[in-house]
């Protein structure tokens, strides 16, 4: 009963630690502007990055050259985009609120997304 009950407090604090994790990455690409490069490559506008283009824009970051390091928060930012993509779907008929404010971190995970693409590309150099 005892080792239970550990690993459920476990589990319930890294889950906690994750998100935790997951939302300061999005609040620090949050503060990063869009190059014009960027935003012409991606057909994306710097003030709104709709959830929907998370996945497109994966797929362009996987074309860019690889930046040091960023290959861990990109799993991790993919992973929590599909946790709360499929809580998105539970909560839309159950609550509004909790709709828009994962529809708001759906499309903060699509920023992210677009953020990484600018950092790679700012690292090769143009013609």
């Amino acid at each position: 009963m005892m080792p239970s009950l550990i690993l459920m407090f476990s589990l319930g604090a890294l889950a906690q630690f994750a998100f935790s994790y997951c939302r300061t990455l999005l609040f620090a690409s949050g503060e990063a502007s869009l190059s014009d490069r960027v935003q012409e490559i991606a057909g994306i506008s710097a003030n709104n990055v709709p959830a929907a283009d998370f996945d497109r824009l994966l797929q362009l970051v996987c074309f860019a050259p690889r930046f040091e390091g960023d290959a861990a928060q990109m799993r991790t930012i993919k992973i929590y985009y599909r946790v709360a993509s499929c809580a998105s779907k539970i909560a839309a008929p159950i609550s509004v609120e909790i709709s828009q404010w994962l529809s708001a971190e759906l499309s903060r995970c699509a920023y992210f997304a677009a953020v990484a693409l600018d950092r790679r590309l700012a690292m090769t150099p143009t013609k």
